[in-house]
């Protein structure tokens, strides 16, 4: 029988050392960890590493051709990420990081194939909690998908969150958070499109690369949950 998830209950203020080193190390092992973000909770491992990576995405029964999303503790961690950094990036991550913006970029040659699944470019973004950049600082990227089962509701609480993956080797739980998802904006194709509108709005997308030449945002399609 599998032992239940170790929990960490924690202020909304962020890790303590002691507690930062213990979900750090589970990371660093190969765990997947439940663990909040500035949006809603996560469920994620070291994003360079292959066998975590297929743990978590049968766990989470996500789809075989579909990639990953990561977190990055600052914008340069996030470059490196990608084989170039657009202008549009630069501008959106200057505006709104850290915050609720994923942006995603050109992905550099060397991330493994087990994260993008096929894709050309990479999910990234440097969320405003302190507990997330903490572990990104101490792990490298981490995968930042929400906390739910394919195709359910993205879960707002730890509780939520533990129900849908038992399995996990550690959650860290900070109380009930807002639930509302990132923006998601693609910056690999010819111009800037919203894949997602979430916390941040269209409008203020547009607003930042109002002074960008041909950069002007097309509809985005439906989506629902993620982080």
């Amino acid at each position: 029988m599998t032992n239940p998830p170790r929990r960490l209950d924690l202020p909304a203020a962020g890790l303590s050392r002691e507690g930062a080193r213990t979900v750090v190390e589970a990371l660093k092992a190969g765990g997947v960890v439940i663990y909040p973000t500035d949006t809603l909770y996560a469920v994620g491992c070291d994003a360079r590493n292959a066998g975590a990576l297929a743990r978590l995405r049968a766990a989470k029964g996500r789809e075989a051709g579909k990639a990953f999303p990561v977190i990055a503790a600052d914008e340069d961690d996030a470059r490196r990420l990608a084989s170039h950094w657009p202008e549009a990036a630069e501008l959106l991550a200057a505006a709104f990081w850290p915050g609720p913006l994923t942006l995603v970029v050109p992905a550099a040659s060397d991330l493994p194939v087990e994260l993008l699944a096929g894709a050309v470019g990479v999910a990234v973004r440097v969320p405003a909690s302190s507990i997330a950049r903490t572990l990104a600082a101490g792990v490298g990227p981490l995968v930042s998908t929400s906390a739910n089962l394919a195709g359910e509701a993205p879960c707002v609480t730890a509780d939520l969150a533990l129900a849908a993956f038992p399995d996990a080797d550690l959650a860290v739980d900070i109380g009930p958070l807002d639930g509302a998802p990132s923006t998601i904006v693609d910056l690999t194709g010819d111009a800037p499109r919203v894949l997602r509108e979430g916390r941040v709005s269209r409008s203020r997308i547009e607003a930042v690369l109002a002074g960008a030449p041909d950069e002007g945002l097309p509809e985005s399609g439906p989506t629902r949950g993620g982080v």
